[in-house]
């Protein structure tokens, strides 16, 4: 399983205990479709619901049994490890549809498979909870109606799996995945076609000593890394720091730091140490031309180092369960606002806040993303490079009766000013590719220089 699939499971699956009031009993969502029978507190169990369903969600439920469930019962919010905590209503009993008719799944004693019902299950959860339906253009009933039609009593689970990744390439959703049981990835499409994929074909081509595809990335990317490391100034040590971020120094006094991903790294302690050096600079490139996505809440941190006011960066809401007829209903939508970082004993003197390039790729996903939306709405910024992957929303999770499971995008961002940049991705100033072959070839990196040129400026 690559590291873009491994960060949006993570992400999709993560439930955070707290040390607020554990609420007992039975809980719904409102919205994401999900009853937490907590009745009984050492044996949990998450139910996904849909209008024509109910089922255990393995992969919650899991989670739940590790790290425990936080609801505060004063307030009815979960604790969700999102951006915001997600609104609960009390139930007195389970609905019947989950204890009495609940779906056999392939737990049960005798469970058999059934592509139909599995087909069924998928297409419901998109129907109900998908948030771009109306964007583009989809009749959900029409949808299920004429994929079940490829499906039989007889279709096996390899070739339900072939059906489904049809679906899948048809929809082109970064967040959309299908994934066993032990979370390896079945089917999985970015939001539009990777240009890069194009350059590597061409270039394995006219190279067969790269057996695969992966050898050609793997050939381009260290090259790539090299190449960037020869622009650091050999006056000043380059580091790396958690594996995860590389800062150095470029000409003309200028910081460079590249984000390998947004996962849950000790992100304060990094940029605490980072901030001052980057003040005594004139400028700093951010690359994130191979970023992974993450967690949102680490990318809005970062970016608390590099505000010195309250920021509205974006503003988010979620799809409401429409049944498969009616339009897209979304949630009440909630601002997005980034406070400077502060705490009473280790802040840094004063955030970095001048002059920003971020190198940008269609590679850019997810939690990327919104980190560009944050650097959007700060001043003195440049975006270059490709618009980024257009894989916003956090990734839902579901199970599926034969123990697979799905994600899907249930959530939109907007930005502040209006516009959603789900699909098409952060537009850039100036368009630089990557990777550029040409570049490799002649040992340099045309939009770093291009960066720092701005920079100098």
């Amino acid at each position: 399983m690559d590291r873009l699939t491994t960060n949006i499971l993570i992400a999709a699956l993560a439930l955070t205990m707290s040390s607020r009031t554990i609420a007992s009993e039975i809980w719904q969502t409102i919205g994401y479709g999900y009853i937490f029978d907590l009745s009984e507190l050492n044996s949990p169990i998450i139910y996904d619901i849909g209008n024509n369903f109910c089922l255990p969600n393995h992969f919650l439920t899991e989670e739940a049994l590790q790290n425990g469930v936080a609801i505060n019962e004063a307030t009815r919010q979960l604790d969700f490890d999102k951006l915001f905590t997600l609104s609960v209503t009390k139930l007195d009993n389970l609905p019947k549809a989950c204890s009495d008719y609940a779906l056999t799944t392939f737990s049960a004693p005798g469970y058999v498979f059934s592509a139909t019902q599995i087909l069924n299950v998928f297409f419901d959860n998109f129907a109900e909870h998908y948030a771009f339906s109306d964007y583009k253009n989809i009749d959900w009933k029409q949808v299920k109606l004429d994929w079940l039609k490829q499906v039989n009593e007889y279709t096996t689970p390899q070739q339900l799996q072939v059906v489904i990744d049809r679906f899948l390439a048809s929809l082109r959703d970064g967040h959309a995945l299908l994934f066993d049981q032990s979370l390896n990835r079945l089917s999985y499409y970015s939001s539009r076609a990777i240009e890069a994929k194009t350059r590597l074909s061409t270039f394995h081509l006219n190279h067969p000593e790269y057996l695969t595809l992966t050898d050609v990335y793997r050939h381009i990317y260290n090259n790539w890394t090299q190449i960037i490391e020869s622009y650091f100034n050999a006056d000043f040590p380059h580091y790396e720091l958690q594996n995860n971020f590389l800062y150095g120094r470029l000409e003309g006094n200028i910081s460079y730091l590249r984000i390998a991903s947004f996962d849950e790294y000790d992100t304060e302690q990094v940029l605490q140490a980072l901030i001052p050096q980057i003040n005594e600079t004139n400028g700093l490139v951010i690359d994130l031309r191979d970023t992974d996505g993450g967690s949102d809440k680490v990318a809005l941190a970062i970016s608390a180092f590099l505000i010195n006011e309250p920021l509205k960066v974006s503003s988010k809401h979620f799809k409401l369960n429409s049944g498969e007829n009616s339009q897209d209903i979304m949630s009440e939508t909630r601002d997005i606002v980034v406070y400077p970082f502060s705490t009473s004993t280790s802040a840094p003197s004063k955030p970095y806040l001048g002059k920003i390039v971020a190198i940008t790729s269609q590679h850019t996903p997810s939690a990327a993303e919104v980190f560009l939306l944050a650097l959007q709405a700060r001043d003195n910024v440049s975006i270059i490079g490709e618009n980024s992957s257009g894989a916003f929303s956090d990734a839902l999770t579901k199970a599926l009766p034969n123990g697979w499971g799905m994600t899907l995008s249930n959530e939109s961002y907007i930005a502040p000013e209006g516009k959603s940049f789900e699909f098409v991705g952060i537009p850039v100033d100036e368009a630089f590719e990557f990777p550029n072959i040409s570049d490799i070839k002649n040992r340099k990196d045309s939009a770093l220089e291009h960066a720092i040129s701005l920079l100098k400026d």
